[in-house]
């Protein structure tokens, strides 16, 4: 597991973020977490299901890349990540939010903090941390409204999985895939909305829904499967 550190203008002075995308700089991924502040930007390329981590107990809606550990159809070698949208758990990377310990008392404070190892993470290339002065330089203005999102985001993400189990809405499937060549794949511990039993809930479910800011995001996830066939048709293309 890789060891976080508190982000600090002396000791990285000089630090440097690649922003280019490529799988050796951490982008070869499946999927990652989404929140619902922004899935009307995800839904315009990717899936949104719901994952369930059994080891950790969790549930939270992703944003699905590939068919398979380590495939992300939408990376070129050539042209970098193909998609207007990159969700935010993937453009904050190496940073993350971290807690510190206020001197004098039992209260922790929110602060930024990355991962050293990194691949993204280097002296030479890529966009500056600190000015000269030691002061933020845009790009890490930017870093900060992501990270204070996506503090917000889990909230919002905890909210919405008690809703769609309150309401018995996700229905646990294995999504099957087969290929023009024949080769099949099976997406195992994904949920979906099952679309029956979002269609009978009462008007009193549905009022709760949007009272809480939950409804759209709820009929986006639906929406954003359409993508699913989008992705089959890239990984087809891909078999040449």
């Amino acid at each position: 597991m890789s060891k976080y550190e508190m982000l600090n203008n002396v000791a990285h002075a000089d630090l440097k973020i690649r922003l280019d995308r490529a799988a050796e700089l951490g982008d070869d991924v499946m999927f990652c977490m989404t929140y619902p502040f922004e899935f009307r930007l995800v839904l315009s390329h990717y899936p949104i299901l719901v994952y369930r981590d059994k080891d950790a107990q969790s549930a939270f809606p992703v944003a699905l890349f590939g068919f398979e550990e380590g495939e992300n159809l939408f990376l070129s070698g050539s042209s970098g990540w193909n998609a207007r949208y990159i969700p935010i758990m993937v453009q904050r990377q190496p940073f993350s939010i971290g807690f510190q310990q206020v001197q004098g008392s039992s209260d922790k404070q929110q602060v930024i903090t990355f991962n050293p190892a990194h691949p993204r993470v280097n002296r030479e290339v890529g966009e500056s941390v600190f000015n000269e002065y030691g002061g933020y330089t845009p790009y890490l203005d930017q870093v900060v409204k992501m990270l204070e999102s996506i503090d917000t985001g889990h909230e919002q993400n905890r909210r919405l999985i008690e809703a769609l189990d309150k309401y018995n809405l996700l229905e646990e499937s294995t999504i099957a895939i087969t290929l023009k060549d024949g080769t099949n794949y099976e997406l195992v511990g994904f949920s979906t909305i099952a679309d029956d039993r979002f269609e009978a809930l009462s008007a009193e479910a549905l009022d709760d829904l949007n009272k809480q800011k939950l409804l759209l995001p709820i009929t986006m996830i639906m929406a954003s499967m359409s993508n699913l066939g989008n992705l089959v048709d890239m990984r087809n293309a891909a078999l040449g």
